[in-house]
Order: structure tokens, then C-alpha cells, then sequence
């Protein structure tokens, strides 16, 4: 719960000090949204950013989720690097990342032996979609294909929808 909190003031800062910085126009595209599935696996909170004063090319995603229930959870952070093609506000993006993973059965419900059972991972991710994003800020909307890889699984067909505010 620790590394949760510490990365969620992180992103929180990261944000904060971005939209200091920016004057009264817009100058790069920058963006928050909860994204449904995608490479956060069920859901995730993400932070995404382009490398320069433009609103396309490219950028990156960090994001975290947590879920808990009845002594057993999961904590995940996506990163990814993403490309955006386009203009006028709609892109088509392409990235590629990972997703870390981090567990903890404290119920004693998956294995047997030891009370409390935790673990790690990392999942790799692509990323071909569909991007809205209007160049003055607003309402940011994402679609995309999101396939998964890691060791001894490939799920060419997972999806993740977003929605947020882009500034």
C-alpha cells in the first residue's frame, strides 16, 4: 500500500507541476484518464505526456491501479513509450510497454503453508488504437487493440477503452 500511495503523489506532482508551468495557451499535449482494461489489466489511473511542444509524436504513459478484496490484492503500474499520428485533435497511436505486477494473498486462499503469499510479475503490451484529444484541452477519449505477452502466454486480443482530461 506504500509504493501505492508514493507513486500515486508522484504522478500527482508530475501533473501539478505540469499545469504550472503552462502559460494561458496550450503548448504540448498532455493528458489524465482512467482507462478500462487495457495494459493496466483491469483498470488504470495514467498519466501521458509527448517528449515535445507538439501534439503528436512521441511521448509516455505511466499509470497504477490497485485492487483489494478479502485479503488478497494486486497492485499494477503501466508504463509505456507511444507514438501518435495525426492532426486536428484525432490520432491514431502505437506504443509498446510493460506492466508490472505486484501481489499479496494474506487470506491463505490460493496456497496452502505460509499466512501471507506475495508476488511479482511483468507483462508486456502493445498498443494500436485510436486517439481524440482536442488541441485546446478537454475531453480525451482513447479505443484501442492491446495485445499482452509475457512468459508462456500471448493474448493477441485485449482491448482498453479511456476517457479523461487532456491540458
Amino acid at each position: 500500500m506504500k509504493k501505492f500511495v508514493v507513486v500515486f503523489l508522484f504522478l500527482s506532482l508530475i501533473g501539478h507541476s505540469a499545469s504550472y508551468a503552462q502559460q494561458t495557451e496550450r503548448e504540448q499535449g498532455r493528458g489524465v484518464y482512467f482507462e478500462l482494461f487495457g495494459s493496466g489489466l483491469t483498470y488504470s489511473i495514467n498519466y501521458d505526456q509527448r517528449f515535445e511542444k507538439r501534439f503528436d509524436g512521441l511521448g509516455f504513459k505511466a499509470g497504477l491501479s490497485y485492487i483489494g478484496v478479502d485479503g488478497t490484492s494486486v497492485a499494477t503500474f503501466p508504463l509505456g513509450l507511444n507514438y501518435l499520428l495525426g492532426k486536428n485533435g484525432k490520432y491514431f497511436e502505437m506504443g509498446l510497454g510493460g506492466t508490472y505486477l505486484a501481489g499479496a494473498d494474506r487470506s491463505n486462499t490460493f496456497f496452502s503453508g505460509d499466512s501471507r503469499t506475495t508476488g511479482d510479475g511483468f507483462v508486456g503490451n502493445l498498443i494500436l488504437g485510436y486517439r481524440s484529444e482536442p488541441q485546446d484541452g478537454g475531453f480525451l477519449f482513447r479505443a484501442s487493440v492491446t495485445p499482452m505477452f509475457g512468459s508462456g502466454f500471448f493474448w493477441p486480443f485485449y482491448a482498453g477503452f479511456s476517457f479523461g482530461y487532456a491540458f
